[in-house]
């Protein structure tokens, strides 16, 4: 009976102080989950800085801890879609004959440390809103694929491709397997097939801001960086027909020059085909919302 009418009393307490006095009340640091939705771009060989019309949707799920007023860790795991086309650029001479493209869809799974430039209570009181800066790493998957045209014709008219390729007309076919420079042929063996899951470091800046004692909201743009030439399998220089197609069929030669496409004559082997000392990039700029699951509640006063 004792412990009954001490809850009791406990409760009685709490019911009689306001609302908004209740709400500034926390226990322990909260954990937050919620969503993030926004857009994906790329910036590569196949890019002049970033293309805008390139910019395709993302989204995923996002999980907060926050430490303390000035750190918080983060994980992510989001899928985006990036692409890109040398139409984009075809005041540029080289461009417009390489003719290359290339879409993919990305997962990507991330770890980040958040630093709050002014620090941040999440609560309505004290500091309840904050720009930061996010450094972290992650794993992401992706698999370039380019759209293949088999009615394309020569400047006279004719059949560019082989009667074989009839089939893939009009298909979405992946890059890497057809190692469209050389990888792992006997004159290049020491090109190796990239590998289609690897490691970013994402680097950005954000806002957020609490909306209430329970939920939040933020903006943020993030790079990241990774360290591969070939999110848009486009990296050394071109190699002989035969030496593609020898060792990966007629449809990797046919896809790793396109100028033919447009009337264009083939580039000659050992002609770049794109620039291996700059890695590709990929970014994101999304919004978040985040609620609290653990800790962070109201509580009674302490008597």
């Amino acid at each position: 009976m004792k412990s009954l009418k001490v809850v009791l009393l406990c409760v009685v307490a709490c019911a009689s102080i306001p609302l908004s006095a209740q709400k500034k009340l926390f226990k322990g640091k909260p954990l937050e989950v919620g969503l993030t939705l926004g857009a994906s771009n790329y910036m590569g060989d196949l890019s002049k800085l970033v293309a805008v019309n390139e910019t395709h949707p993302m989204g995923g799920l996002i999980c907060r801890f926050n430490m303390n007023d000035w750190i918080t860790l983060r994980g992510n795991a989001v899928f985006g879609t990036i692409s890109a086309d040398d139409k984009n650029f075809d005041s540029d001479a080289f461009r417009k004959q390489r003719n290359l493209n290339f879409r993919s869809n990305l997962v990507e799974f991330s770890g980040c440390i958040e630093y709050n430039l002014l620090g941040f209570e999440e609560t309505q009181r004290g500091t309840p809103s904050t720009p930061y800066l996010f450094a972290g790493i992650g794993v992401f998957k992706y698999n370039p694929k380019t759209q293949f045209h088999y009615l394309a014709t020569d400047p006279n008219g004719l059949a560019l491709h082989d009667a074989a390729l009839k089939k893939y007309d009009n298909q979405w076919i992946e890059l890497q397997t057809l190692g469209t420079e050389g990888q792992e042929t006997t004159k290049f063996n020491d090109r190796k097939r990239y590998p289609l899951t690897q490691i970013s470091i994402p680097l950005g800046v954000g806002y957020k801001k609490q909306w209430d004692d329970v939920w939040a909201w933020g903006v943020e743009f993030g790079m990241r960086k990774t360290f591969t030439d070939y999110l848009d399998d486009v990296s050394k220089d071109y190699v002989d027909n035969q030496i593609v197609g020898g060792a990966n069929g007629l449809l990797a030669a046919a896809l790793k020059d396109r100028g033919p496409e447009l009337g264009y004559a083939p580039f000659d082997n050992g002609m770049g085909r794109g620039n291996s000392s700059n890695k590709d990039w990929y970014m994101f700029l999304n919004f978040t919302i985040t609620r609290k699951i653990v800790g962070g509640k109201t509580v009674c006063f302490q008597f």
